[in-house]
């Protein structure tokens, strides 16, 4: 190809194309929109492979993480690793957490806001320990903090936070709360660190009040607010007076008066408030947090709650999933990080001033856009099928036979007669142009690709609320990806199928599948770092991906390590979480019938490789280079229909003429 002529004199453009010197895009990366959506984290090289920018603008040249030379090392890592896997990149998540800050930082200088900005993570978004205890200390020096919601993470966070956080931190007790709950939240600042419960009920406050007198350990306490501000689409349908959370201002000040009325309003620290995931407009951030300092003022003028420090603005911080930076979908959203805190930053700081109230410390409980990007699940392909078609003709391989016949029938030497010949020739022609026609209609053929995947465990949220992730060939980016594709899952279950893509597209563009290649064609789903393992269920027992760690390196050539590679559940582990022994229940069970048959040698040996890798399928080279080239215009096809043409063209003097229309693919953006 042209690019490996010009190699040195190539172009990388914005949208992951690659121009070489005559100005002909051979790379496709912009198919996918990676310029939308990917920006500054991923990109695609020279050799047409997904890369991994890890510190987004600031990457050098050459220090871009192949995916696939990722994927070749993590198998050599761990030779029993098994798809699907996710790989995992800290240093984006660094540099995610280092760029909210940076904004806040900004914003806060610019409008000379006399407070800071301290923010938290959501233990809900990823409970993953690692992703945890990244975040922790690699937000040490901002104090940065937690957020749990129920109380088994709240035990994650007080671990997490006693061990790598500074004092500072704030650990923000959400959720609907017990006694149980309460003890907790109050040991843990009776182990030092800086916990605040916000009620979320006002009945929440009496069990407060009376664990704290039990343990002798004084809350510091916040409120959630309902607020009026709602935003629209599938987020915005628990916002508002209806929302599912928090209380109306007036039941806030009365939460106040109770508290003031038992000389415990120093006890009250936090307004908290969150209108929902995905906030599309910096409007609505604004509106929103306009409203809830209006509330924070409220209560430290005519309350008296003059102890007041903190507003926690929640979540709602939203990345771009399709690359269209639009306002108007439920997967994209219309600012960046900068546009984002300068919004909530000049909202606070504009009420308070008017209102004469020292600016509070801001909080902020960003999970979605802090951990999505650092994440991608790859996923292997298994084979691709086209759709059975509507009509009854013939396939192409029955064409090339009846060609093929036709042919040999007119060389035949008892076939003399030019009557004889022209039969043949004719209908040879014409099957040709028939063949020539089906080849041009493969084209719109829309091939099921079956992915070693369950939908159910990796991607709940696309079988659920109908999400629509990114999604993209991982290699292979230099060749045209000629085939409008969706993806079938492993699941005996109908809806085990990805079918809708970013762009509103209900095809993604992909490669046929290569048998010389090895058979190893992988896509990657990317921005899949939140929530997806949280939600993931284990429909027809498969479970999670395996796990690899990739770190940034200046020593290797790569530009890369493999931290860890760690394998998935196995299958044991599937069975043992619904109360199985598999010991008593299910190996012993077969041993003892197959030593009966005399048949233990054999069959132990599969139980045991059943029980101790993933469920998902195991894909040998064997069985790779078994799959066959389905449909489309190959070189076979091409020299029959030329050679046919020609040889009737000469035999009944017309002039020769080829032509086979172009392919068109779907488009994914």
């Amino acid at each position: 190809m042209a690019w490996l002529i010009y190699l040195s004199r190539q172009t990388e453009y914005m949208d992951g194309s690659i121009m070489g010197m005559g100005g002909n895009k051979v790379n496709y990366g912009g198919l996918y929109n990676i310029q939308g959506w990917g920006a500054p984290y991923f990109t695609v090289n020279m050799e047409g492979n997904l890369c991994v920018k890890a510190d987004g603008q600031e990457t050098k040249a050459g220090q871009e993480m192949d995916v696939l030379h990722v994927i070749q090392a993590a198998k050599q890592k761990r030779k029993d690793i098994q798809f699907p896997m996710i790989l995992r990149f800290p240093n984006v998540l660094k540099h995610r957490l280092d760029a909210l800050h940076a904004a806040f930082h900004t914003a806060i200088s610019r409008t000379r806001y006399t407070n800071t900005y301290q923010g938290v993570f959501p233990v809900k978004v990823n409970q993953n320990r690692a992703i945890v205890h990244d975040l922790v200390c690699f937000g040490h020096a901002y104090s940065y903090g937690l957020e749990a919601g129920s109380k088994p993470e709240l035990l994650i966070a007080m671990s997490c936070l006693t061990k790598e956080a500074n004092s500072r931190a704030f650990l923000v007790c959400n959720g609907y709360k017990d006694a149980e709950y309460v003890r907790l939240a109050l040991s843990a600042r009776a182990i030092g660190l800086n916990a605040i419960m916000v009620l979320d009920m006002e009945e929440e406050l009496d069990i407060i009040i009376h664990q704290s007198s039990k343990l002798g350990v004084e809350p510091v306490i916040g409120v959630r607010a309902k607020l009026l501000t709602k935003i629209p689409g599938h987020y915005g349908s628990t916002a508002g007076k209806h929302g599912k959370f928090g209380l109306p201002a007036d039941r806030i000040y009365e939460v106040a008066k109770k508290l003031k009325g038992l000389n415990k309003l120093h006890w009250l620290k936090l307004l908290h408030f969150h209108v929902g995931s995905m906030i599309p407009t910096t409007e609505l951030v604004a509106k929103a947090a306009t409203e809830a300092a209006d509330i924070y003022c409220t209560l430290v003028n005519k309350y008296d709650a003059v102890e007041m420090t903190t507003l926690d603005c929640g979540g709602g911080l939203g990345i771009d999933y399709d690359g269209t930076r639009s306002a108007d979908s439920d997967i994209s959203v219309a600012y960046g990080l900068e546009e984002y805190a300068s919004s909530i930053v000049q909202a606070v700081r504009t009420t308070c001033d008017k209102a004469m109230v020292s600016h509070p410390v801001l909080c902020t409980e960003s999970g979605q856009a802090m951990v999505s990007h650092h994440s991608m699940i790859i996923l292997e392909s298994l084979s691709a099928i086209p759709e059975p078609k509507d009509d009854d003709d013939d396939t192409p391989e029955q064409l090339r036979t009846k060609i093929q016949h036709h042919y040999s029938a007119s060389n035949l030497p008892t076939s003399t007669a030019v009557m004889d010949l022209q039969k043949h020739g004719i209908e040879a022609y014409k099957l040709a142009k028939k063949l020539s026609k089906r080849i041009a209609g493969d084209a719109n053929t829309i091939y099921n690709y079956h992915m070693n995947l369950s939908v159910f465990s990796l991607l709940p949220d696309v079988w659920g609320i109908k999400w629509r992730f990114p999604m993209m060939p991982v290699s292979r980016l230099n060749e045209e990806p000629t085939r409008m594709s969706t993806l079938i899952d492993l699941t005996c279950d109908s809806d085990g199928k990805i079918d809708k893509f970013i762009g509103n597209a209900e095809t993604l563009p992909l490669h046929p599948l290569d048998p010389e290649r090895g058979g190893c064609y992988y896509l990657a789903v990317l921005l899949s770092g939140a929530y997806q393992e949280a939600l993931s269920n284990k429909h027809n027992l498969f479970g999670g991906p395996s796990i690899v760690r990739v770190e940034k390196s200046t020593a290797a050539a790569t530009g890369f390590q493999i931290a860890t590679a760690d394998l998935g559940p196995t299958t044991e582990e599937l069975i043992s979480t619904m109360r199985y022994n598999v010991r008593q229940d299910i190996v012993g069970v077969i041993q003892r019938r197959a030593i009966e048959i005399g048949v233990w040698g054999m069959v132990g040996e599969a139980v045991h490789t059943g029980l101790t890798t993933m469920p998902y399928l195991i894909m040998e080279d064997h069985a790779a280079s078994s799959w066959k080239h389905q449909g489309g215009l190959d070189g076979k096809d091409e020299s029959i229909i030329k050679m046919v043409f020609r040889q009737v063209s000469r035999l009944l003097c017309l002039p020769f003429m080829w032509s086979i229309p172009s392919k068109r693919i779907g488009s994914a953006a």
